[in-house]
């Protein structure tokens, strides 16, 4: 993780005054309606420098911490959360088995992990992905990776898209 990466994050127009940036999150959030209630604390894991699941989450009365490496190290403020976030940022891990036992740790159990990724489109697919183009995704990840994630920490998936959104319940 560098100053370059860093500044390339800061050229996006991301944040919760961008509607269509709000739209398009919501798509990790939405499939969580009928699980949300006030009580709840929520983290935004690699939340970048414009926080915006929190602004979302402030319609259902539930609390957000916002994590980020780059812009918000000290973000995360609880040692458990009932949700997580991980929205277009998993991408990004450079080492993902430290960055995902970090999550799971933090998940309460019962918690919700909603993760927001594009899916690896097959090796046949590859070279026209405009997803690896970009300099910043280290890491990918597709159906197979997730259902792996899921036998691996023992997660129930309770929502995907097949395409970009999967949600997992902790035990």
């Amino acid at each position: 993780m560098g100053k370059g990466e860093k500044d390339h994050y800061l050229k996006h127009k991301n944040g919760p005054q961008f509607p269509g940036y709000v739209s398009f999150l919501k798509q990790a959030v939405n499939p969580l309606l009928s699980y949300l209630q006030p009580s709840m604390k929520a983290l935004d894991f690699g939340c970048g420098p414009g926080p915006t699941i929190d602004s979302i989450l402030q319609e259902y009365k539930i609390s957000c911490d916002n994590y980020d490496p780059f812009f918000f190290q000290d973000g995360i403020k609880s040692s458990e959360y009932d949700l997580i976030f991980a929205t277009e940022c998993i991408e990004h891990f450079h080492f993902p088995k430290n960055d995902f036992d970090k999550i799971f740790n933090l998940l309460k159990p019962q918690g919700f992990l909603s993760i927001m990724t594009e899916l690896h489109p097959g090796l046949d697919k590859v070279s026209d992905w405009y997803y690896i183009k970009d300099p910043t995704h280290t890491t990918f990840f597709s159906n197979k990776t997730m259902k792996w994630l899921s036998e691996k920490f023992l997660l129930k998936t309770i929502y995907t898209d097949e395409k970009r959104v999967i949600i997992f319940q902790k035990p």
